[in-house]
Formats: structure tokens, sequence, C-alpha cells
């Protein structure tokens, strides 16, 4: 990496680095790994018991990764497209003006990122109610004022396939069913509040990929 290196000063050094890696993390090296895993694994073999690794770890977990003692793993199946749904899904909603909503989604990673979960949650709450409030406005789904009221509107007119049984007005169907998963009440002993945080981020990926793009089709 010696050439991608510029600058007189290690601030400048270190900035020349990142910019390298996010232009060039996927480029496969000499041991078949991305650069990007390789550089990881390379810290993490030359750490020292001090270093802090909980932001990485964080982060590493939003896109599907998990650390080791000295290694990168995948802890999901590479068929689920994190990276690509989370891209495609910020190109529609800055496109259709969805900017708060994106802001939810923003501050949402960056919680997750510091292990500040419960933060996160609220945040992807946040997103996923103004997405489909938004969704709502933009359709001219109906009169309904309450985030309910524009779900059972956005049901009415088609948006939520009722052949999919994506909302069934009784609180079984798959949007009823997403909605609850991210408002769980009481305590829920042995559950690891970073596996649930990041399940509901991959979660909400997902869905609303799913949805922005069935917006993005109808509004075109």
């Amino acid at each position: 990496m010696e050439d991608a290196i510029s600058g007189q000063y290690l601030k400048e050094k270190e900035t020349s680095i990142t910019k390298h890696l996010i232009a060039n993390g996927n480029i496969k090296t000499q041991s078949g790994a991305p650069l990007l895993v390789d550089v990881i694994e390379y810290l993490l073999r030359n750490r020292t018991h001090q270093t802090n690794t909980t932001e990485l770890e964080n982060t590493l977990a939003k896109d599907g990764y998990e650390l080791s003692d000295s290694s990168v793993r995948k802890s999901l199946p590479s068929a689920i497209p994190l990276v690509q749904s989370e891209n495609k899904l910020l190109d529609i909603l800055n496109r259709r003006g969805l900017v708060v909503a994106v802001g939810h989604y923003e501050q949402a990673i960056a919680a997750h990122g510091r292990g500040d979960w419960a933060a996160a949650n609220a945040q992807l709450r946040s997103f996923v109610e103004d997405f489909f409030n938004q969704c709502h406005i933009l359709l001219s789904a109906g009169p309904g004022t309450s985030t309910q009221q524009r779900k059972e509107d956005l049901a009415r007119t088609g948006f939520f396939s009722s052949s999919y049984n994506e909302f069934l007005n009784n609180g079984t169907g798959f949007v009823e069913g997403f909605w609850k998963r991210l408002h769980p009440e009481g305590s829920h002993p042995g559950l690891s509040e970073s596996a649930d945080s990041s399940f509901r981020l991959h979660l909400v990926l997902l869905v609303l990929h799913h949805y922005a793009e069935r917006l993005d089709l109808q509004l075109a």
C-alpha cells in the first residue's frame, strides 16, 4: 500500500489510506480476501491488549460481519445483499425527498456503531414510521392522520399487497408483525442487546428497501 500513502503529517497519511481503502477495499489480494479484510486482520494480529475494537465490531455487524480473535468472518449468508440494499434504499429516499427518514436512518447507524442499542432501536422505529407516513403523502393514499390510519389507507389503495398478506387489518399481516417486532414489550432475559439491535437493523434495511423500490415504481 506504499504507493497509496501521501502527505507529510500522520493525519494526512491516515486520510490517504482511508480514501484508498474506500475506493479499493473490495479488490482481492494475494490471500484471496478483499483488501479491507486483509487490513483488518493484520491489525487484529498486531493489536495490543489495550486496543478497543468495540466500534469496529458494531460497524462490521451492521454489514453482516463479525470479528474473531484474528479474523473477519461473515455472520450472514452472502445471498443477503446488505450493502447493495442500503445503497439502493438511500438513493431512492434522497431522490424522493424523504430527508427526515434518511436522517433517522443515519442516526440509527451512528448509535449502532457506538453501541447505544436503545437509541439505535428508537431511531429505526422512527425511520420506519416516517417512511410509511411519507409513502402515504406521496401516493395521496387517503385521509388518515395517525400512523396506523395511514397504513390502513396504504392497504386500501393496494400499496400493501393483500395477496401476500402484507396488511390484514387484524394484527397478523406481515407489515403489522414487522411493526410489532420493532416495539417489543417487557424484558427479554438472555437476549443479547447487540444481536437484537443488529437483527432489527438488518430487518429494517431489507424490508424498507423492498417497499422503497415499490414506492419508486408507483411514482415513476
